[in-house]
């Protein structure tokens, strides 16, 4: 590996761990990070070297895209501890060596084992099935048009810089802090009921502006519905005499955790069967593979290194879970569920594109909890665990197609891919550290929506049944007219200030025939005021 390549790929995998830590604790979405980076590595190597060559570009892409998905899954899930036990969370806080070494941990033993996977179901699924993995698709696609015209990669740094100059000139030079201030008041602020519809906050604005922009009317529609949905159904509802006896909080809570409810009960009805399918395909490829013996290096279709790589992949995840008090029994049970969660996400997301992480996760913690009655730690650490061993099997296979479309050395690229893993979870520990210690989280800079979804889920056995029920059969009706009830949720809880900076992001789209064209400049805004968040949160 070149040294100038393995700089820009460790400096983009902290890049790409960084931006996305903040984004997925700060927002509902998680979006690929991929074309972000494709771009930024262009311009590095333009940078660096003078050079724009395929290979490099391919080689630092796949290896900083695993920051993204890693800090993903840490953000959708781990702050949920927080939520659950904030005593127990702030004295992790408070030892920071102790909260770094856990992310670090749980981001390696999880990371690994979605490698593991990746390497096992690549063969079936990129060369058998030949599943199209379209952001691999996506970013070739960029990776190609970059390398002969780097006007995206320059459209990628004047929304990056622009975004930076605007978070200087509004929190660094005195002198013009209140040229663009903060915070706007434009009517008041107005109360409806008890939804606060607060002062604008132009701090926050550029990066839902931008992420609602990417994400367009799929999350412009369902936040527009939580919102009408928090003040015209649920005050009246929470008014009746029935439910007078609940705060505003605790009756809002009580809704919310009953959609939570109905989303994990649709998705178990349906995945059973996807996981069976998945056994059987695992299984049909072991039996047609022929058994052989140790000295040919093959073992029902599992390679010599690939059965040592899994013998210590095993003993760094029994050593993980063992410190946090995870039975034998309760190892197995997660280690065995999350490889297979991890192949059938990673199939899922070949053909559509999307990692459907949190169902999974939920899959594989709710059992648990009733089985193993496992604490709140060991389910914050369950559901992370299982969310970053699916993503990160995800993202391996779409750096994998790059490497198949870029006709690269594959030896090389998996190099690469261990080589983002480690720097990944590394930045993980310290990037979230940072940012939770300087951001409350709860607060508008760090509200963390996913990470309270996944703490009402665990929760929901303490709140009002009938408030419950009819939380439950308000997402259940949501999925009925196909609007995305996790951003409904979404809407129902975060800020108003926030919900109006997405909302306001999706809009924008109507105002541009060619909406892609616009995602270098976006990304740019995005992955700027991500980085001022982390900028901020160090000095």
């Amino acid at each position: 590996m070149k040294i100038i390549i393995i700089l820009v790929s460790c400096i983009l995998s902290f890049f790409a761990t960084a931006v996305m830590s903040y984004i997925a604790m700060a927002t509902a979405i998680g979006p690929w990070i991929t074309p972000t980076v494709v771009l930024s590595s262009v311009l590095l190597f333009k940078v660096f070297t003078g050079h724009i060559y395929m290979r490099n570009i391919a080689f630092a892409t796949v290896a900083s895209s695993v920051g993204g998905i890693v800090a993903t899954a840490l953000g959708f899930s781990f702050p949920a501890l927080y939520f659950l036990d904030s005593s127990l969370f702030d004295a992790w806080l408070a030892a920071p060596l102790y909260f770094i070494a856990v992310i670090i941990g749980i981001s390696l033993a999880g990371g690994w084992l979605g490698m593991w996977i990746a390497n096992v179901a690549e063969h079936k699924l990129l060369v058998e099935e030949k599943l199209p993995f379209p952001i691999g698709e996506l970013a070739y696609s960029m990776m190609v048009a970059a390398s002969n015209h780097i006007r995206k990669a320059y459209e990628l740094t004047i929304g990056f810089l622009g975004t930076m100059l605007f978070c200087v000139v509004q929190n660094g030079i005195q002198a013009l802090q209140g040229f663009i201030p903060k915070t706007c008041t434009i009517f008041g602020p107005l109360t409806l009921g008890y939804v606060c519809i607060p002062v604008i906050r132009f701090d926050l604005l550029p990066i839902f502006w931008a992420v609602g922009f990417v994400t367009g009317h799929v999350i412009a529609v369902p936040l527009v519905v939580g919102v009408l949905s928090k003040i015209l159904l649920l005050e009246p509802l929470n008014k009746l005499s029935w439910f007078s006896h609940l705060s505003p909080v605790e009756f809002v809570l009580a809704f919310c955790s009953g959609m939570v409810l109905a989303g994990a009960v649709s998705g178990f009805i349906g995945l059973p069967k996807q996981l069976w399918r998945g056994v059987k395909n695992i299984k049909k490829k072991i039996n047609n593979d022929q058994v052989v013996s140790w000295s040919k290096v093959h073992i029902n279709g599992l390679s010599f290194d690939q059965l040592i790589e899994l013998g210590l992949l095993l003993v760094f995840c029994i050593f993980f879970l063992t410190y946090f008090g995870f039975s034998f029994l309760a190892q197995v049970y997660l280690l065995v569920f999350s490889a297979i969660c991890a192949y059938q996400i990673a199939a899922i997301a070949g053909k559509i594109g999307l990692a459907l992480l949190g169902r999974y996760a939920t899959f594989v913690m709710v059992p648990g909890m009733l089985f193993f009655g496992w604490n709140s730690v060991q389910l914050v650490l369950v559901s992370t665990f299982v969310q970053i061993a699916g993503g990160v099997a995800t993202d391996i296979l779409f750096g994998r197609k790059i490497g198949k479309l870029a006709a690269i050395d594959h030896t090389t690229l998996k190099r690469y891919q261990y080589l983002g893993l480690v720097v990944s979870a590394i930045s993980a520990g310290i990037i979230m550290w940072l940012l939770i210690r300087h951001f409350q989280l709860g607060s508008d800079g760090l509200f963390a929506p996913k990470a309270q979804a996944r703490r009402l889920l665990i929760d929901a056995k303490q709140f009002d049944y009938w408030v419950l029920i009819i939380g439950a059969l308000f997402g259940h009706l949501l999925k009925k007219v196909k609007i995305n009830p996790t951003l409904v949720f979404g809407g129902l809880l975060m800020p108003v200030n926030l919900v109006i900076g997405l909302v306001f992001g999706g809009l924008c789209t109507k105002l541009t025939k060619d909406k892609e064209a616009w995602y270098p400049f976006w990304s740019g805004v995005f992955a700027a005021n991500s980085i001022w968040m982390l900028l901020q949160a160090l000095f």
